[in-house]
């Protein structure tokens, strides 16, 4: 087993299934969660993101490596770290897609060992994104670019994903069929 120093990023939670070929966020067999549907996190971190589900619990190393406190006011030289929920569900026709995606904003300051986060909007969020809403406000351009450099990890889920996904990422969307 190895160490992963607080703050880093520990890679372990996706590499083994991404160098076999699968899906780092969606178990192969159907027997825990029902349906083969399946939440997990995106970490976006200026123009890094990465697939992280310890942020579904709020034990990102990011996060183990703070002390939370009430106010954003109170980490004057944090810089905004922006988990996204991500809610994977089947697609029909087969295969998997991105349902719903919605991203949350906490404030870090590692050098000082202080963060803020609203848990009350990143629960209310999450929920949100289990309904499929799609909503990436709290993302600036950068943090959408990585966004979608991470999505693009498993090219056939996110053509499978709804318009409404494609659109926030600013991908083109399919064109409506005519039925005359």
């Amino acid at each position: 087993m190895h160490k992963v120093r607080k703050g880093q990023v520990d890679p372990t939670c996706y590499d083994e299934q991404r160098q076999s070929g699968m899906l780092p966020i969606v178990s192969p067999d159907n027997a825990y969660g029902g349906r083969g549907a399946k939440l997990t996190a995106i970490v976006v971190d200026g123009d890094r993101a990465w697939f992280d589900e310890a942020a579904l619990h709020g034990r990102t190393a990011l996060e183990q490596a703070v002390r939370w406190v009430k106010s954003p006011a109170e980490v004057p030289n944090g810089r905004t770290v922006n988990p996204v929920w991500v809610y994977i569900r089947p697609a029909r026709g087969g295969g998997f897609q991105y349902y719903g995606l919605v991203a949350v904003s906490m404030v870090i300051d590692e050098q000082n060992g202080v963060g803020w986060k609203s848990l009350a909007e990143h629960v209310n969020q999450l929920s949100k994104c289990m309904n499929g809403h799609v909503d990436l406000q709290a993302l600036d351009e950068r943090g959408r670019a990585a966004l979608l450099s991470a999505l693009r990890q498993y090219p056939e889920v996110l053509e499978n994903s709804p318009d409404a996904v494609k659109e926030a990422l600013g991908l083109p969307v399919s064109a409506p069929t005519s039925e005359e």
